[in-house]
């Protein structure tokens, strides 16, 4: 069970008193059993919806980091630069 404050219009307020009167019950257990009532009704929708909805794949899913094929022929770089690992 969840205790929690909730704010309601003076004309809901004035509502429930008078029907709770009529029900012969408190307030505070009518307010409950509408919103047992209500809750599942108006929001259930939401949950199944997120549910249902596929999961959408990260735009970059499935690819490769960014990997240069070209010779150094090919290159922006000059040929002495190329061999990073070549003796200076």
């Amino acid at each position: 069970m969840i205790a929690t404050n909730i704010h309601l219009s003076q004309e809901a307020q004035q509502i429930l008193i008078k029907v709770a009167a009529i029900k012969n019950m408190s307030v505070e257990d009518l307010a409950s059993e509408i919103l047992n009532e209500v809750i599942p009704d108006k929001l259930n929708y939401i949950i199944k919806d997120i549910e249902t909805k596929p999961k959408r794949k990260p735009a970059l899913a499935g690819t490769e980091p960014f990997v240069f094929y070209g010779t150094p022929e090919e290159s922006g770089l000059p040929a002495d630069e190329w061999d990073m690992e070549k003796d200076r």
